[in-house]
């Protein structure tokens, strides 16, 4: 009779705790729009770019110290594709890719600020380059937005 006792005694135990952590309403937070996306890296690669189509030594972009979530290349590109992998040597990796393919990057800037997070490389979109020059290419992951500044031929 002990055990049977001892396992009622278990049972209201558990009912009684469950029932006081129910207690109350919570309230449920819905989070609209992107998260920050998470990355101590960011590259690009393509024709574009300083070290063009080389997945496994991509031109890379500085973190910013204010912002680590921000980062910018400054430099040279020529006229040609590129696109952003988050880590080296993997071309089924994650990108940062522009949402529409052929987005173009020219003197006067950039056609569209924001991006998407590809996790697998696909669809494969990628910016376009119309004019050769030094550029200032900023990507903030934190906001999902890229600024582009051109400086010089």
């Amino acid at each position: 009779m002990k055990p049977i006792y001892k396992f009622l005694s278990m049972a209201m135990l558990f009912v009684a705790v469950t029932l006081a952590s129910c207690e109350g309403e919570k309230d449920l937070v819905v989070i609209e729009g992107n998260l920050p996306i998470k990355t101590e890296t960011l590259y690009m690669v393509g024709d574009a770019t300083p070290a063009g189509w080389n997945i496994d030594a991509p031109t890379a972009f500085t973190p910013s110290q204010e912002d680590p979530l921000v980062f910018s290349y400054e430099g040279h590109l020529n006229t040609g594709e590129l696109k952003c992998p988050l880590k080296t040597g993997n071309w089924g990796g994650v990108f940062v890719m522009p949402v529409n393919n052929g987005c173009k990057i020219s003197k006067s800037g950039i056609d569209d600020t924001t991006f998407s997070l590809m996790p697998t490389g696909n669809p494969d979109n990628k910016w376009k380059v119309e004019d050769a020059g030094t550029y200032k290419l900023v990507f903030d992951l934190r906001n999902w937005t890229v600024s582009v500044t051109y400086i010089s031929e």
